[in-house]
């Protein structure tokens, strides 16, 4: 299993638009995809950022989901309007160390 984590910044009185345009690519193309696992959207208290954490079974599945036309087509100029920019960072389950209260 692999872990995506991107930080959106954006703009803080677009926050919300950011947030749901992001929502968007993610109900309409990323959970219909083979290898998706799971997303939570997060946003910041401050309003300047809205970071996705995707898991998926591996890297190259999540590559060709950013292949398909349907992720291609959602992001437009539309989508970026809001957006600043964007940090995205794949990281192996291997290569974790979880920390619990249990």
């Amino acid at each position: 299993m692999i872990i995506l984590v991107n930080v959106f910044t954006v703009l803080p009185e677009k926050q919300e638009e950011a947030l749901q345009k992001i929502q968007q690519v993610y109900l309409e193309v990323v959970k219909h995809q083979p290898g998706f696992i799971s997303a939570k959207l997060l946003k910041s208290d401050d309003g300047t950022k809205v970071t996705a954490i995707a898991h998926w079974e591996s890297a190259e599945q999540l590559a060709a989901m950013r292949e398909t036309q349907g992720f291609k087509d959602l992001h437009n100029q539309e989508f970026y309007d809001a957006i600043v920019a964007n940090d995205a960072h794949v990281y192996s389950n291997s290569n974790s160390i979880e920390v619990s209260n249990n």
